[in-house]
């Protein structure tokens, strides 16, 4: 007698122990899977948040650049624009300050102006001792919001997703000083502490991408 209760209690402690095991088992699946959603689900969205709601484009901005441009010297002429966002990860969207270079072939002077929450001031303004090669409105029909996102499909959605710390510049400018040359937006992002840095450039006339 004494043996047959020694092994329903031995086999009782045997079946404990494999329903603990099996409970331990479904715990670290549902944790790894919880893991591995919020490392891979929720941080690769499909596109940039607040791309196109939060943020204002570098079109919109240029509006009353091109107005404050136009007050400085009739024949004003765009030569860049440029606008950064930090942390890109991280933060929520929030303000762009758009900067926007102008230049005046009968002066031969440029002009720096930044437009934040629709408002442009004059940075400054100073001589030019060459050509500098401008750009018309109607050739830049590509804007940022556009070349931001063809970054973000291209790999920069995977790059955040490694280092959500990875900063965000943008400029559109003539490339290599080409008098009559196409504008072309380079959207550049660098992580911090790092020279590593992801690249991708598009014309901003027809929407291609232009190799670097």
């Amino acid at each position: 007698m004494e043996r047959v209760g020694e092994s329903a209690m031995g086999d009782g402690s045997v079946r404990w122990l494999w329903l603990l095991g099996v409970v331990f088992v479904l715990l670290a699946v549902v944790v790894g899977l919880v893991t591995y959603d919020r490392l891979v689900g929720t941080a690769v969205p499909a596109e940039m948040a607040g791309s196109a709601d939060d943020r204002a484009t570098a079109r919109q901005a240029f509006v009353p650049a091109a107005e404050l441009a136009g007050q400085w010297q009739e024949d004003a002429g765009l030569v860049a624009v440029s606008g950064h966002l930090t942390a890109v990860g991280v933060q929520l969207p929030g303000r762009v300050e758009w900067a926007f270079q102008f230049y005046s072939p009968a002066t031969q002077r440029l002009m720096l102006v930044t437009v934040a929450d629709g408002a442009a001031q004059v940075v400054r303004e100073s001589l030019s001792p060459y050509v500098v090669p401008t750009f018309s409105a109607e050739e830049w029909r590509v804007d940022s919001d556009r070349a931001l996102q063809t970054w973000w499909d291209r790999g920069g959605k995977t790059l955040v997703a490694r280092r959500p710390d990875v900063d965000l510049a943008a400029q559109l400018r003539v490339p290599d000083g080409k008098v009559g040359g196409q504008p072309v937006w380079t959207v550049v992002g660098s992580m911090p502490g790092t020279e590593t840095a992801f690249t991708v450039a598009m014309n901003a006339t027809d929407g291609t991408l232009v190799a670097e």
